[in-house]
């Protein structure tokens, strides 16, 4: 009798986790957010590297650093694209890296920076959201981002 309960109580929790409510948040879906139309022909076929691919060209164009005194890295940006296609949960899981000597004037550039990056982020409003099984869906999308210079 003890092994059935276990076994009842083991194909419960299972089935418990197999389920999925409408809100989750997806890393992939079966047609993943669209940023806006894809003029590129290399990513005729394949609307989500065109939008990564915008993405980039997005944060490279929308943050500029001027006068600048040190190397500039790539940041990673982490967000949500809801069912209506804003922006929400916006993060920098690596924020802006300066290589520069001076601890200070690294540290308030990267702070600006990073600030900069994530007002843009939360501007964002993608032309279509992910769809899962034939329905709007939550997706995280997470990208790198170079920065002009």
């Amino acid at each position: 009798m003890k092994k059935i309960l276990v076994f009842c109580l083991a194909i419960m929790t299972l089935s418990t986790f197999a389920q999925s409510s409408s809100d989750d948040v997806l890393r992939r879906a079966e047609v993943m957010p669209v940023l806006q139309e894809c003029q590129d022909e290399r990513f005729a076929d394949a609307p989500y590297p065109c939008t990564i691919n915008q993405l980039s060209t997005y944060f490279k164009k929308a943050i500029q650093v001027e006068n600048p005194v040190g190397k500039v890295t790539k940041c990673v940006i982490s967000l949500v694209v809801e069912k209506d296609g804003s922006v929400s949960d916006v993060q920098m899981p690596r924020g802006v890296f300066v290589n520069m000597d001076d601890a200070a004037a690294k540290s308030e550039l990267e702070e600006s920076l990073n600030a900069k990056v994530l007002a843009k982020a939360k501007e964002l409003r993608f032309k279509s959201p992910g769809y899962q099984n034939g329905e709007k869906a939550r997706v995280m999308i997470q990208f790198s981002a170079g920065l002009s210079y």
